[in-house]
């Protein structure tokens, strides 16, 4: 197996290769020879009790008939840095889509720099402590500890979010909520355009009604302001006299008729 198999064999996907090479980038800053040390204790199973919490790593390394207390450290995001790195996951469907689904997407992180935020190491964040006499950091049992969470997070890529402050089921719960509040703003901004903010609900602008409905309501509108005419033309005689009302019926055509001018059978008076 070549080097380059080997180093491969920590990291099959996109995210695990992304976390092995946030430590191989620190090699200008402490010995090449640590790298393949770290390796190889990792490959025989030199770590054990490897435990991901936030902002830190916590691990046991067995080497020479010693075990040494590792501890990798990595800031968590405070509460204020998980909202906004929520709303800016929210605002990418693919993205929600994919952490869904379990999976990173693979530019989350450059959705992430908009909002100067990053779920990988930074250059200068990421720390280690062990308990042995070396005096470099980190020193080939830490390393060891890095290369073992590659795959680990190829499983989980959770353990990730989880390094950095949240676990996935409150991240999904409220990536879930930023889509639905997300999902109910662009509604009522197709309800309620922006220039018309200030319309109380449940009230339609008139410029916002459908072209059939407002000729439907003009139309009903002259009917019934004619029908108030034929009802006032009613209500005057010929001669221009008011009549009373009580003698006057509008029909539902609008025909009128005057009940006080209905003949009656007249009887015939006393013979003189």
């Amino acid at each position: 197996m070549s080097g380059k198999q080997r180093t491969e064999s920590f990291g099959a996907t996109w995210w695990g290769r992304r976390w092995r090479r946030a430590l191989e980038s620190l090699g200008a800053t402490y010995p090449n020879p640590r790298l393949p040390h770290g390796r190889s204790l990792a490959r025989k199973g030199a770590v054990q009790g490897l435990v991901v919490e936030p902002g830190r790593i916590r691990a046991q390394v067995q080497a020479r008939s010693q075990a040494h207390d590792v501890a990798l450290t990595l800031p968590a995001f405070a509460d204020d840095d998980w909202e906004t790195a929520v709303e800016a996951l929210a605002g990418q469907l693919r993205h929600a889509a994919a952490l869904l689904q379990g999976e990173l997407p693979e530019d989350v992180d450059d959705t992430l720099r908009h909002v100067d935020l990053s779920l990988f190491p930074r250059p200068g964040e990421l720390g280690s402590t062990c308990t042995c006499t070396s005096k470099i950091e980190p020193c080939a049992h830490a390393t060891a500890v890095h290369y073992v969470l590659a795959p680990m997070l190829d499983a989980d890529p959770f353990l990730l979010t989880r390094l950095r402050g949240r676990d996935r089921e409150p991240l999904l719960a409220a990536l879930r909520a930023a889509r639905s509040g997300r999902r109910r703003r662009q509604l009522r901004r197709r309800v309620c355009p922006a220039d018309r903010r200030t319309i109380p609900l449940g009230s339609d602008p008139p410029g916002d009604q459908p072209a059939a409905q407002r000729r439907s309501g003009r139309r009903l509108r002259q009917r019934l302001g004619g029908m108030g005419r034929q009802r006032r033309r009613a209500a005057v005689g010929r001669d221009g006299r008011r009549r009373d009302r009580r003698c006057v019926a509008v029909t539902s055509t609008g025909s009128t008729s005057n009940r006080s001018a209905a003949r009656r059978p007249t009887r015939p008076g006393p013979r003189s």
